[in-house]
């Protein structure tokens, strides 16, 4: 499964963007307005040129220093089991600017003008277009086909906070930090320690703070003004200084769509009209997720213990349905992507009388293929794999394994593994599937398409889930199927059907952890990724002579509580499932968790009546306070805290050993579920939280209050 990222983070040795501008030629342009249409307007000045909307300022260019550059560059890889480690090579560069000439042309504002160096000149145009009253299109085309760099910066202001860029693990508010976006393995501690440590020296693999499965080129900020970019290689946002936002894309111009809004919320609303949003769950889906491997009679054993607890099962998900083999890493797959009779004898019908119990079996797949099976020869024989520069089947070395990575770009091996989900997967009766990787492709890879592998790396993710929503609607299992991925960029919202957080540590760790996990949702909420939750317990299970990375009952109990209020609620046995505490471990913990089952059943109305919301206006399910209460400025960097929708807030515990947590309640009044007590928003409190009663507070004049009180009441602990 997703295992052998111990060996594959990616390492980014990034540039200073403020570097690549050097100077802005003088120029004898005199000062004017523009009427771009929609109520956008354009003022050019000696000094700035600034579009208004009629939401306000939207984007504001310093001409006092070049703004634009290019430059001619060569990625140095080193790619060792989908560990990346890159480097950027300036061979040219642009980076004295002049402007030309600027006025209207068809409705739209169009600057031209050159970029030059030493031995480097290119002609370059930028085209600004008013696509409605809130939005600001441009499109920079550079002209010399050997550039393959674009460096633009803005004006910013130190009190501009900024969020998205994907999934971000470590940070919400990105102001002061410079992220790059690449699709990658996350790596293993991600600056925790001393397992980051480790990680490194032994395989290099310990990932940093930017570090994600699912970086998305679009945010927004606290000045209600976004920026989507429509562009896949690799890049770097620098938002280090007060005063600019300097953005690198490693290829030859930039397409951009830019929105203000007066809110956050509009923001996002406008974003995923554009970009697409996740579809509603099926009813089944808001019951309890049973994550069991082991065979037939091991896990019908732990449903039953389960269910005979109270727990509201609804599903099995059971990632050895294709068999299971031990390896260094732990327990791993058998990438053949058919049942294993043996562990599950008649699978079919295994999974018809589990369904007849109002029980749906999921199961798992990836886009690649281990180096044994009729499949594998299949696909070579086919040529379906994705190749080397030798024209020779790129074989990637996994955790235990080696495996070939599907060319997605082939029109053929798209019909074929298509049909693979079809027959073997859905026609097996399964109702879901983790749809697991998408972020392996090496940018040294040679492409059905001739695509460039390092402009395809970050879409291929999002190609791998699209393939998975073709094939459920073309079996006419739209809505009834859930797959789940962790891997994603731009779009990623438009086709999969949920989304799962990745292999966070079996740890309390503050990047890759139980913390991790909830930052890395609500920003990844931020950014279009509304429907989304973690492995109860985290996944990577590691034994080390400094240190034991085990998972404890406390924070498997403690991760079940956080995952009460996210929308799927589903147990992962990790990587070495006898070294983790589990769902079945013990009577107490068996009891509980389906004391947690119930709570997140309970739930259930209201789930359902936020993955609507999702699915209409593409507002996140868990929301941090910042996207709700934008005007108070105790919210823009609380991230160990959140919203379920408007009318539930949760400060979990995310310490070990911790009963009491800290944190913030915005305006209104606010009621704790538990004693009854009224607070009035606008304070920070510290309140008591025992296993099992964890701080949730209800907005006593929320549209939801009376009906999230009663669901929740009867769980209260004497």
């Amino acid at each position: 499964m997703r295992f052998f990222f111990i060996t594959s983070i990616l390492f980014a040795f990034l540039l200073d963007c403020g570097s690549r501008f050097e100077k802005i030629s003088p120029f004898s342009i005199p000062p004017q307005e523009f009427d771009l249409g929609n109520g956008v307007k354009v003022v050019f000045l000696p000094t700035e040129l600034s579009f208004i909307t009629s939401k306000g300022r939207i984007l504001e260019f310093n001409l006092k220093d070049a703004f634009l550059s290019s430059a001619k560059g060569e990625q140095i890889v080193n790619y060792r089991k989908a560990t990346f480690k890159i480097k950027d090579k300036i061979l040219l560069e642009c980076g004295t600017q002049t402007i030309e000439s600027l006025g209207l042309e068809s409705g739209a504002l169009l600057i031209k003008g050159k970029l030059s160096g030493k031995n480097c000149e290119t002609e370059y145009s930028i085209r600004f277009v008013s696509s409605s009253n809130a939005g600001l299109d441009w499109k920079v085309d550079i002209t010399n086909p050997e550039l393959n760099r674009t460096f633009i910066k803005f004006k910013s202001d130190g009190s501009e906070s900024i969020y998205g860029l994907g999934e971000q693990f470590s940070h919400i508010n990105l102001k002061g930090k410079k992220p790059f976006l690449f699709s990658e393995e996350q790596g293993v501690g991600r600056g925790d320690q001393p397992i980051t440590w480790g990680a490194e020296l032994l395989e290099g693999a310990g990932g940093n703070e930017y570090s994600t499965y699912t970086p998305i080129p679009f945010f927004l900020t606290s000045q209600n003004r976004a920026f989507f970019f429509e562009n896949s290689s690799y890049s770097v946002f620098d938002f280090e200084e007060d005063s600019e936002i300097a953005i690198e894309f490693r290829e030859r111009g930039l397409n951009v769509k830019s929105w203000k809004a007066e809110n956050p919320k509009e923001i996002l609303k406008l974003y995923t009209s554009h970009t697409g949003r996740f579809p509603n769950l099926p009813d089944w889906a808001y019951g309890t997720w049973l994550g069991i491997q082991g065979g037939k009679s091991v896990v019908l054993e732990k449903i039953e213990e389960a269910k005979l607890a109270g727990n509201p099962i609804s599903a099995l998900w059971i990632q050895d349905w294709v068999g299971q083999r031990k390896t260094v890493f732990g327990s791993q797959l058998w990438w053949k992507w058919f049942p294993d009779e043996n562990r599950y004898p008649d699978f079919k019908n295994f999974v018809k009388e589990l369904n007849q119990k109002n029980i749906q079996v999921l199961g798992y797949i990836n886009p690649m293929l281990a180096t044994e099976g009729p499949l594998f020869e299949e696909a070579v024989k086919d040529h379906y794999l994705v190749k080397d520069k030798e024209g020779k089947d790129y074989i990637v070395q996994t955790a235990g394994f080696p495996a070939g990575l599907l060319d997605l770009t082939n029109p053929k091996t798209r019909i074929w593994i298509k049909n693979i989900i079809k027959q073997n997967l859905i026609g097996n009766g399964l109702s879901g599937w983790m749809a697991d990787f998408g972020e392996w492709l090496p940018t040294d890879a040679v492409l059905f398409s001739k695509v460039s592998a390092e402009i395809y790396h970050n879409r291929y993710p999002v190609e791998w889930a699209k393939l998975n929503r073709e094939a459920i609607q073309e079996a006419g299992k739209e809505g009834q199927i859930v797959f789940f991925t962790r891997a994603g960029y731009s779009y990623s919202n438009k086709y999969s059907t949920s989304f799962w957080a990745g292999d966070q540590m079996v740890s309390w760790g503050r990047h890759d952890g139980i913390v991790s996990s909830l930052i890395g949702i609500l920003s990844g909420g931020m950014s279009g990724i509304s429907l989304n939750h973690s492995d109860i317990g985290g996944y990577t299970t590691i034994p080390s002579p400094i240190k034991d990375y085990f998972r404890s009952k406390e924070l498997f109990l403690r991760w079940a509580e956080l995952n009460v209020f996210s929308p799927i609620f589903r147990t992962h046995e990790g990587n070495r499932p006898t070294k983790n505490h589990q769902p079945y471990s013990d009577p107490e913990t068996v009891k509980e968790f389906a004391r947690y089952g119930q709570m997140h059943l309970a739930l259930k109305e209201y789930f359902k009546f936020l993955n609507k919301e999702a699915s209409e206006s593409g507002l996140p399910l868990l929301r941090p306070l910042y996207l709700s209460y934008p005007e108070d400025s105790n919210t823009g960097d609380l991230q160990n805290q959140f919203l379920l929708g408007e009318d539930l807030l949760v400060i979990p515990v995310l310490e070990k050993g911790e009963d009491t947590v800290k944190g913030y309640l915005p305006k209104g009044e606010w009621e704790h579920v538990w004693t009854g007590k009224t607070f009035q928003g606008g304070v920070w409190i510290e309140t008591s939280a025992p296993l099992g009663s964890p701080a949730i507070f209800l907005k006593k004049k929320g549209v939801w209050y009376e009906k999230l009180k009663s669901a929740l009441s009867s769980f209260k602990k004497n």
